[in-house]
């Protein structure tokens, strides 16, 4: 806020505040013809439109530029009002701020005769300063016709504000995320539809509607300057395999019939890989772009890499399972200790038999049984049989089942905390890396032939792409929260429905073996320590 000769004005920062001195007091009380001198107070803001405000953190700047005008103007002033025989029509000073937004017109009264200015007159005095457009008219028409028009800024003309163009967006069609959680209550007839795991497209049908940004509005100040505005800026388009953008531009569609899914970036189109019991061979190695639905049982020494979900109608021996997306097998998985299923995303099945399983998401199925589990996410075993018996089930988040363990006190192993898979990758990697040294310290021993350098070479490479993985993996594992919770805060442990002797739960370092039959019970960290903690009832759904 501005003040002027030591009389500070709090309440109004466009204010200013003129002492009895002040050549613009002694103007004042030369025109009212009074001896007694009084304070001229000049508010900038009180001759503007309802709802029109000044913004105050500009006031000081604004206010002190404006006093030096008035000072020079006013001393100029009171020298010729007061000379001998002075006759001096009204005065008037134009003041700019320093963006030229806004002009005031400040007017000085008549000395020696009563000949105030015309409307016109001020309209020409406005241009002479360059003011031209903004003009508030019908405040410059009632000016003249004021009795207190002198010593009054009247705020005569206001520039307009560049409008900037609305970003573009996009209204989807197809929703990004899935519904809730599918229940596993009859898995066995389920399909991809009532899993609501994929979802279903033809070719030509729209994915999202793009909507594309405005222009902006130029702005313009009170002396006819433009100001341009900026164009609102163009939607990122989640255009990804198999969709194209419609030849103007509007929509995203899909290139061909198949499943839709959203990666996190971009809509894909998955292509559908249709297979029975003719196309599957025995010990068959099948690598497809897309998803794969198989109406049959898969047979043993199967192998499966797809970038998409993988939906068994059947059952699975000890075959080999890789989806970029979801596992589903209706059936269940008897493994026989070889079956290995990896999905990036969850993984579903009826039951788990003697297999090993990652899922970089969660893990859901009726019962578990002498299995590996490697969860990023949760492992529930609570429909159905709702059992987990023996092996090993690594979650990062969370543990849930109806019966864990058995009477016969089978040892079955929880750990929770971390991130499972990415553990194990790690400790894999270690290991091939073991191996390519080893390997490498062979190859250089050996004598020097045509194809020697050839094997050391990709040896090298496989080294060099192993040792990059590994510290990837080393990034995201320094990136965890302590074991104690997960990423998103919340306190990692075990729901039990009931719980048997013979199982063991370690999170971190620290680890309880449960010595006697519980029922409806949490297990994590209670003082540092893994114990019982509060459960509202074991085994069941959140």
């Amino acid at each position: 806020m501005k003040t002027v000769s030591g009389n500070p004005n709090t309440q109004n920062p466009w204010e200013l505040v003129f002492p009895a001195d002040h050549p613009i007091s002694r103007l004042q009380a030369l025109w009212l013809g009074q001896r007694d001198r009084q304070p001229v107070r000049m508010d900038f803001q009180a001759e503007l439109p309802a709802g029109v405000s000044l913004p105050a953190a500009e006031a000081a700047t604004e206010m002190c530029r404006c006093q030096f005008l008035i000072n020079y103007a006013a001393r100029a002033r009171l020298e010729q009002a007061t000379a001998p025989g002075a006759q001096l029509e009204a005065g008037s000073l134009v003041l700019l701020s320093a963006d030229r937004m806004i002009a005031w017109l400040l007017l000085f009264p008549p000395v020696g005769a009563n000949r105030g200015l015309t409307t016109a007159q001020l309209h020409q005095v406005l241009q002479q300063h360059s003011v031209t457009s903004g003009m508030d008219w019908n405040l410059l028409r009632q000016i003249p016709k004021r009795e207190e028009r002198y010593f009054v800024p009247f705020p005569v003309a206001r520039g307009t504000l560049p409008v900037p163009g609305k970003d573009g967006s996009v209204l989807e069609r197809v929703p990004r995320a899935l519904g809730d959680r599918p229940p596993l209550e009859g898995l066995g007839l389920a399909t991809y539809n009532t899993l609501n795991l994929v979802r279903r497209i033809n070719e030509g049908d729209v994915i999202c509607e793009i909507v594309p940004p405005t222009p902006g509005k130029a702005g313009c100040t009170v002396t006819g300057e433009t100001l341009p505005a900026p164009a609102g800026r163009a939607a990122a388009v989640p255009e990804g395999r198999n969709t194209h953008r419609a030849p103007d531009g509007r929509f995203l569609v899909a290139d061909r019939n198949g499943h839709i899914v959203f990666s996190g970036r971009n809509f894909h189109v998955n292509a559908v890989l249709h297979l029975d019991e003719t196309d599957l061979a025995p010990d068959a190695q099948i690598k497809f772009l897309g998803d794969i639905h198989i109406h049959c049982d898969l047979p043993a020494g199967v192998t499966i890499k797809t970038t998409g979900s993988v939906q068994i109608d059947g059952a699975v021996e000890n075959c080999s399972i890789e989806a970029g997306e979801h596992i589903v097998v209706s059936s269940g998985v008897q493994g026989q200790d070889q079956s290995l299923l990896y999905a990036h995303k969850q993984l579903y099945a009826k039951y788990l038999e003697h297999c090993t399983v990652y899922a970089r998401q969660d893990v859901l199925a009726d019962c578990i049984i002498h299995c590996d589990v490697f969860s990023n996410g949760t492992v529930q075993a609570c429909t159905g049989r709702g059992v987990l018996i023996g092996g090993t089930i690594r979650a990062a988040r969370e543990i849930r089942a109806t019966i864990v363990g058995s009477k016969a006190e089978r040892a079955t192993h929880l750990l929770l905390g971390g991130l499972p898979c990415e553990e194990r990758d790690s400790a894999q990697l270690q290991q091939d890396l073991e191996q390519i040294a080893h390997k490498l310290e062979e190859e250089e021993g050996k004598s020097p032939s045509p194809g020697r350098e050839a094997k050391l070479a990709k040896l090298r490479l496989n080294q060099y792409i192993t040792q990059a993985k590994l510290q990837k993996t080393h990034q995201e594992l320094e990136g965890m929260p302590a074991l104690a919770r997960d990423r998103e805060g919340n306190p990692v442990r075990a729901i039990c429905g009931t719980v048997y002797p013979g199982t063991k739960v370690t999170i971190g370092g620290q680890f309880l073996v449960v010595d006697q039959l519980r029922e409806n019970c949490a297990i994590g960290l209670v003082g540092g320590e893994v114990g019982f903690c509060e459960s509202s009832k074991g085994g069941g759904r959140d």
